[in-house]
This record gives C-alpha cells, sequence and structure tokens, in this order.
C-alpha cells in the first residue's frame, strides 16, 4: 500500500497548518485574514483526506489487500487527522484565545496544545466530554468538519469496508472513480 509514500502526503499537508502557525506568529497579517486562511486550509485538507481515503479503498479493493493491511491504514489515517486538526486547533487558538472555552488562560504553550490535541481526538471519536467547547464561528466550524470527517472515515469506511469492497468489484469500478468499460463477447 506504499505506508511511506502515504504518511508522506500527509505529513507535507499537515506542515501547511504549522506554516499557518508560523505565518501568525510575525503577526504581519490581520487576524481574520489568518482565521479564514486556517478555515480555507481545514476545508482544503479535508477534501485531500476524504479523497486519499477513498482512493486508498479502492487500491485495496482492486489490489485485494489483506484485511489486516487495510486497518494499519486506517489508523495512521485517523492519527494524522486527528494530529491535523489537533494543529488546525492550535493555530485558531494562538489567533484567538477566546475561540474555545474550557482552557485556562495561564497554561503554558506545551500544555495548551496538549489540550488542544486532547480536544481533537475527543471530537474523532464523538466522546466531546464537553471540558473544550468551540464558541467562536471558526472553532465551532472546525469541529463541525473533523466530525463530519470522522463519520465519514469510521461509519461509512472503517466499519463497512468489505461491503464497500464487493460493492466496487461488483460495479468494476477502476481506481479512478469512473466505471470501467466491459465489452461483451458474442
Amino acid at each position: 500500500m506504499g505506508f511511506k509514500k502515504f504518511i508522506l502526503k500527509y505529513l507535507f499537508v499537515i506542515f501547511m497548518g504549522v506554516l499557518v502557525f508560523y505565518v501568525d506568529s510575525l503577526e504581519f497579517v490581520d487576524d481574520l485574514f489568518t482565521k479564514f486562511l486556517i478555515l480555507g486550509l481545514v476545508v482544503f485538507k479535508s477534501v485531500f483526506f476524504f479523497i486519499e481515503s477513498f482512493r486508498k479503498i479502492l487500491e485495496a479493493t482492486r489490489n485485494d489487500v489483506a484485511y489486516h493491511h487495510f486497518l494499519v491504514f486506517m489508523a495512521i489515517n485517523i492519527a494524522l487527522i486527528i494530529l491535523s486538526f489537533g494543529i488546525d486547533f492550535v493555530c485558531l487558538y494562538q489567533v484567538e484565545p477566546t475561540s474555545f472555552t474550557g482552557i485556562a488562560l495561564d497554561l503554558s504553550f506545551g500544555k495548551w496544545v496538549f489540550e488542544l490535541m486532547y480536544f481533537s481526538l475527543l471530537n474523532f471519536s464523538n466522546f466531546g466530554f464537553g471540558e473544550i467547547i468551540p464558541v467562536s464561528m471558526f472553532g465551532k466550524t472546525i469541529v463541525t468538519i473533523e466530525i463530519i470527517i470522522s463519520f465519514i472515515t469510521i461509519i461509512f469506511i472503517l466499519s463497512d469496508f468489505v461491503s464497500l469492497k464487493e460493492s466496487f468489484e461488483k460495479h468494476n469500478y477502476s481506481f479512478s472513480f469512473r466505471r470501467k468499460k466491459t465489452t461483451k463477447k458474442e
């Protein structure tokens, strides 16, 4: 399945979030612009994660990948998505600390980064204890997108991989998301 290439692509996409954090620390751009930049990257990364996951399912179907290999891919995929959204929350908190309630304002950088990574994990796993709550429009939007990605990943992809695989094989889908044309022999 090419885990090394897969991880490098994801890390590159996640690095864009770290770059936003750096750009904000330079403080030469408006906070509103930075928040829209974060939101735009969240949307871009989410589309990327969705398409890449779907491609991996099609590849696994086409190459008859063992289920345990597919589960390893999904575990890495989920970990990288959680990390990515955690970085997005950290960036948003850096720009506007009032985007979230439930994080003590006197925490050190490392502690509030941990809190927001923890928040991302809880959102993705749908536990959401309510300790940290998004209160800004940007925070709520990013949380909503993470929950949608979580739902798609866990419910549609992971829980029903075998059925998806059978469906793709039955309909003869190719790796490029288009149906293969079949010719009938006379």
